[in-house]
């Protein structure tokens, strides 16, 4: 792959869709395996769970990344990043939901998508328990389980009841930055809401099966693969919040049907 040009060729986006689902694989079996037979918990410092399992996804995954693509860079949730100046980074979260994981929900989930320059290439949302995935790459569409999926906007007179939304966890309760109001005022204004871990909402999102989401307060690897299967099937992604903490920066953002996402960032004053 010619490092030095700045578009991709179609066969150089396939091929790195096709590894990218070849890594997901890998973490999918893992996964499995341990969802099975068990696992070991800890605490980190934030006090989240982290455990055996998303360290070894996460190792694994770099190991065969590091394997196929050498000048390739790697952000992750569990270790340092590993060559940050390089025009691709690969984005992992080897679990994203891990509470869920440890006391058996199953709509946990691994993250991986690949940047080229900052602008999202490949992105996967793989769900071991409930066998769903959602994929997608720079010009090849989105697709759940393997079948090609498209998001039919809603018509301008859909009333606010009847959109079907997505709401993290997070927004009504003070982490980073305090979101109560804007998920108050988000909640009374569709009410035909549910709240779901980044992951399974993004997936929802992207094979159609709900309108919209307005994720709060997360990281590159919980967003990383959100942006291009939303926008591969037609949908609009948007960045509402974003400032930095410890480092690391931290986004807010709306994505789904376009009708949807103009209405919520409306309600929640992004530009």
């Amino acid at each position: 792959m010619n490092e030095l040009r700045n578009v991709l060729a179609v066969d150089e986006v396939a091929e790195l869709h096709a590894a990218a689902l070849e890594f997901a694989d890998v973490a999918r079996d893992i996964i499995a395996r341990a969802w099975r037979s068990g696992f070991s918990v800890e605490r980190k410092r934030d006090g989240s769970f982290v455990t055996n399992v998303d360290l070894e996804v996460e190792d694994r995954l770099r190991a065969l990344i590091t394997r196929r693509y050498p000048e390739h860079g790697i952000l992750g949730e569990e270790f340092p990043p590993a060559r940050p100046g390089a025009r691709f980074q690969w984005i992992l979260d080897p679990i994203d939901g891990t509470e869920d994981f440890v006391h058996r929900v199953p709509t946990f989930g691994s993250i991986l998508a690949l940047y080229d320059n900052g602008a999202p290439v490949v992105g996967v949302l793989d769900h071991p328990a409930l066998d769903l995935r959602c994929d997608a790459a720079r010009g090849r569409g989105t697709r759940k389980n393997g079948e090609r999926v498209t998001l039919a906007d809603l018509p301008e007179q859909t009333a606010n009841e009847q959109v079907r939304l997505v709401l993290s966890a997070r927004g009504n309760f003070i982490r980073y930055r305090d979101e109560g109001p804007s998920f108050d005022a988000l909640t009374r204004a569709f009410p035909n809401h549910r709240v779901y871990r980044s992951c399974y909402g993004h997936s929802l999102v992207a094979s159609g099966a709900v309108d919209a989401m307005v994720d709060y307060h997360d990281t590159p690897w919980d967003l990383a693969a959100s942006q291009i299967t939303v926008e591969e099937a037609g949908g609009v992604y948007r960045v509402v919040r974003s400032f930095v903490v410890d480092g690391v920066p931290i986004y807010s953002a709306v994505f789904g049907k376009p009708t949807v996402v103009e209405r919520l960032c409306g309600l929640l004053g992004a530009p």
